[in-house]
């Protein structure tokens, strides 16, 4: 049964930088679990594929992290995008979160990077992060990787599970 929701990224000034249309499908301790199909949203498709394609958005309610799993039109892994950022907030059915520019890219093949450092320093002096937000984006991009590094949720399998079963559900290709 369709559950849907609306995700917004974003920044720290409140600007929405990216908007996300979903299924509300899972929750997991402290976490939303939101179902992307750009095949049905093709104006807004998740991150970064341009093609049909699935995201599995895992979106922490008290930890500093945010994590987008991109699968393509077959169900194939593309990359997780894990975004350094407040705990997300509901509001009826939008859930927001502050996206704070530090990002975790985990391919494929398990190799993982930080990415956009530079951006961070740069929009942490023009929107005047205070020193706690500059704590959590650095604790985001820890945990992501412990996470990765242990293979803990999200990274333990379970977006590929309910990405699965979603599909599944909907019947026959």
């Amino acid at each position: 049964m369709p559950n849907p929701v609306l995700v917004r990224k974003r920044k720290y000034d409140r600007s929405v930088r990216s908007t996300w249309p979903g299924d509300l499908v899972d929750a997991h301790d402290d976490w939303l679990i939101v179902l992307h199909d750009s095949q049905h949203h093709p104006k807004d498709p998740p991150d970064p594929a341009s093609a049909p394609g699935y995201g599995i958005h895992t979106i922490g309610l008290r930890e500093p992290l945010t994590v987008l799993h991109c699968f393509d039109a077959l169900g194939h892994f593309i990359e997780a995008k894990c975004d350094a950022a407040l705990p997300a907030t509901i509001s009826g059915r939008t859930i927001d979160f502050v996206d704070l520019d530090l990002d975790v890219v985990l391919l494929p093949e398990g190799t993982h990077h930080i990415r956009d450092r530079e951006i961070f320093e740069q929009r942490a002096r023009t929107m005047a992060y205070p020193p706690e937000v500059r704590r959590a984006a650095w604790c985001g991009i820890l945990h992501a990787l412990r996470r990765i590094r242990r293979r803990r949720f999200p990274f333990d399998g379970t977006p590929e599970t309910i990405l699965g079963r979603e599909l599944a559900s909907r019947g026959p290709l």
